[in-house]
């Protein structure tokens, strides 16, 4: 049992956040050891023999490897919400190359992979060696699928967020996944068969941050220098990939055109015409329009909030897509 202890410090500082260089990281786990995430099946498919067999990625894919604890320059804490993932892959590997040397070595133990014991031969080099495979391994397997992938997290944090506001922390915590309970105490309990171990986080607050590629699993990390961090698995990733393959060539698309579609498909949570066009990749004056037709057939319903509109799915909707 992995055991949180929060203050009132703390819970005033609980956020949420969104890590593309995180999926990247775990997601590599789940191509080495696809057996133990079913639910990313059809991903697994489509990208494992092309990654795993490509020797520019080795060194990447062995840093990964295993259940223990990811290096932690790879997991680092997120700082909001996501930008450009290939920014932010940039951005948390600019540390002293001592400290990536240091805790590659710690990790790997005495005796690392071939493909490690090559990095470490070229410490002054680790950071833009790393990079390189990291955007190499990005553009391989993730970039496609990205845009589903942030709009599920986002309609997470949505979620999440309103849950809070309404019904407190008790609610927001006892809903994140089965393995994680709230104690009236101020305690966040999580079932961790092998650890038993507990964290005073004294004021440093909590980063609360949905995972397509963490399923079915839950990850604390509470050690310095990193603020304290849950990942959890996002709701609604059982049905990620299969949104993936019909999203050209579905009935639904066939009769409504495929933005409109896909609008659909995006406001499960509501959601503003910004975060549309940012998980579309199109522009939000196109996105508007389409919007304005859908509200207007009664497929989505406007709801505002302070300054801002958001749009969610009707029970019109819910039923045209069942």
């Amino acid at each position: 049992m992995i055991t949180i202890e929060l203050a009132m410090s703390d819970l005033a500082n609980v956020r949420f956040a969104i890590s593309p260089s995180w999926e990247l990281a775990i997601s590599l786990r789940v191509l080495a050891a696809p057996g133990a995430h079913a639910a990313h099946v059809p991903w697994v498919r489509r990208h494992r023999a092309e990654v795993l067999a490509d020797p520019d990625l080795q060194a990447l894919v062995a840093l990964t490897r295993g259940t223990g604890p990811l290096p932690g320059f790879l997991a680092a804490t997120p700082q909001g919400t996501p930008g450009d993932p290939e920014q932010e892959i940039d951005a948390i590997l600019a540390v002293d190359p001592a400290v990536i040397i240091t805790e590659i070595q710690h990790l790997s133990g005495p005796q690392p992979p071939a493909a490690v014991q090559a990095l470490v031969r070229e410490p002054d080099r680790v950071p833009a060696l790393l990079r390189e495979q990291m955007h190499r391994y990005w553009a391989t397997a993730l970039a496609a699928h990205w845009p589903r992938m942030v709009a599920l997290l986002e309609g997470d944090v949505v979620h999440r967020g309103r849950k809070l506001a309404n019904a407190g922390p008790a609610a927001l915590f006892g809903d994140l996944d089965p393995a994680v309970s709230w104690s009236m105490d101020g305690r966040l309990l999580i079932e961790k068969p092998t650890s038993e171990v507990t964290h005073t986080l004294s004021g440093r607050g909590l980063v609360l941050v949905p995972s397509v590629f963490a399923w079915p699993h839950v990850y604390v990390k509470a050690t310095d220098p990193w603020q304290p961090v849950l990942r959890y698995p996002t709701r609604g990733v059982g049905a990620l990939w299969e949104q993936a393959g019909h999203e050209d060539g579905s009935d639904l698309a066939a009769v409504l055109g495929h933005t409109r579609a896909q609008l659909l498909a995006l406001t499960e949570d509501p959601r503003t015409t910004m975060e549309l066009a940012r998980a579309t990749g199109l522009a939000a004056g196109g996105i508007s329009t389409h919007l304005d037709r859908l509200v207007r057939s009664g497929l989505l319903a406007r709801h505002r909030q302070g300054r801002t509109v958001a749009y969610v799915r009707t029970p019109k909707a819910e039923v045209l897509l069942s």
